[in-house]
């Protein structure tokens, strides 16, 4: 088993972990809710996710974002992620909230006439603040920082295309970056 390989089986494991862990915890108020992030969609990137309450201070949410090929960025992404998020209102899906997570993603970018072919992974932490609209809408703020390990093809623009990945490593990136729209289910 290769070294990112132990690294991303280490990291699921830890997060199946904590999302067993805040399951485990009395439910009270089950609530569930959807949401999209307005700052990808100005890069044409649709994406949802889904929130679930498990606890008066918990919940875990799951999402994916799926860019389109021709967008303002000349950025195409794909990817996942998934936090567990602490309220510390003591109230779920209301005020600050601090979450940790992973995501993952694959991406095609050209950047300074070098071109980016790659995926990359990592956990991170994420703080926001949810602004309620109304019974069922509310807006959600949220910022984070995460340390991803990535490899990729990496190549001048006008080159061929190499054969296999010729670039690994890692870096500070954030995560979580959105003002997000959600609509409470239940």
């Amino acid at each position: 088993m290769t070294k990112d390989c132990k690294k991303k089986s280490i990291w699921a494991r830890l997060i199946v972990i904590a999302v067993l862990a805040c399951t485990a915890s009395n439910a009270q108020a089950q609530l569930i809710a959807g949401r999209t992030n307005a700052l990808l969609w100005g890069n044409l990137t649709p994406n949802f996710s889904l929130e679930l309450v498990t606890s008066n201070r918990t919940s875990v949410m799951a999402g994916a974002f799926y860019s389109l090929d021709q967008n303002p960025l000349d950025c195409s992404i794909k990817g996942a992620e998934a936090q567990v998020r602490y309220w510390v209102s003591g109230r779920a899906m209301v005020q600050s909230f601090i979450g940790l997570g992973i995501q993952g993603m694959r991406y095609d970018a050209t950047f300074s006439d070098t071109h980016h072919f790659g995926d990359a992974i990592g956990p991170g932490m994420v703080y926001g603040y949810v602004l309620p609209l109304g019974k069922r809408f509310n807006i959600e703020f949220s910022a984070g920082i995460s340390l991803m390990w990535y490899r990729e093809k990496r190549y001048e623009k006008g080159l061929p295309e190499p054969g296999d990945y010729n670039t690994t490593g890692h870096k500070v990136m954030p995560m979580g970056l959105g003002i997000s729209c959600t609509y409470i289910f239940k």
